[in-house]
């Protein structure tokens, strides 16, 4: 990885990294609580960017910060055996899955850096070891996310709307999501 920079953006220390790629756009990306600058071969505006997009950026790195401030509130499930995990997992499929009429393939479990499930038009279901971790309620919520993309693969307003009718506060489900995801790297070392 190339070395970071810092900007200051109002009362923020924004650390970024620039880096040159083949593609076609410039574009922002924030991992974590550092901001990517991806630029096209020979483009050499980074500054000109985060000029355009400083509002962006800090409203993304204050939420962050925000998130893993929370992060050390929070308590993770270390008790929790995986044999219970999967028995809880595979209960909630079936629940859910009676609920919102759709058929499941296959339940597959693995250690994912990046998101808590998955699920694909064949009607398989990948689910994040470390959700054993998580507090019950989250996990319903991403059992209940992934099946029904079972009914609508995109995130569109069609998908929100029947999540919506089993979770109306998904939304800050959505942000103790990030919290606890924050938490869980820092114990798993991800």
């Amino acid at each position: 990885m190339k070395p970071k920079n810092q900007l200051q953006i109002e009362d923020l220390m924004v650390d970024y990294v620039v880096s040159h790629r083949r593609v076609k756009y410039p574009r922002l990306e924030i991992k974590t609580d550092v901001l990517y600058i991806i630029l096209p071969d020979g483009y050499d505006c980074a500054q000109k960017l985060i000029s355009k997009n400083k509002k962006w950026i800090y409203n993304k790195i204050s939420r962050v910060k925000q998130s893993q401030m929370e992060s050390k509130t929070r308590k993770l499930n270390l008790k929790r055996t995986d044999v219970e995990f999967k028995d809880m997992i595979k209960e909630m499929v079936d629940s859910y899955s009676e609920k919102l009429d759709v058929k499941v393939s296959q339940i597959r479990f693995r250690r994912m850096k990046s998101r808590w499930g998955s699920c694909s038009s064949n009607g398989n279901l990948n689910f994040n070891l470390y959700l054993k971790f998580l507090p019950v309620n989250l996990i319903q919520y991403i059992v209940f996310h992934e099946l029904s993309h079972l009914i609508e693969m995109s995130h569109n307003k069609q998908f929100w709307n029947i999540i919506s009718g089993g979770f109306p506060d998904y939304k800050e489900l959505e942000d103790e999501l990030y919290i606890y995801w924050l938490k869980v790297k820092e114990h798993v070392g991800i």
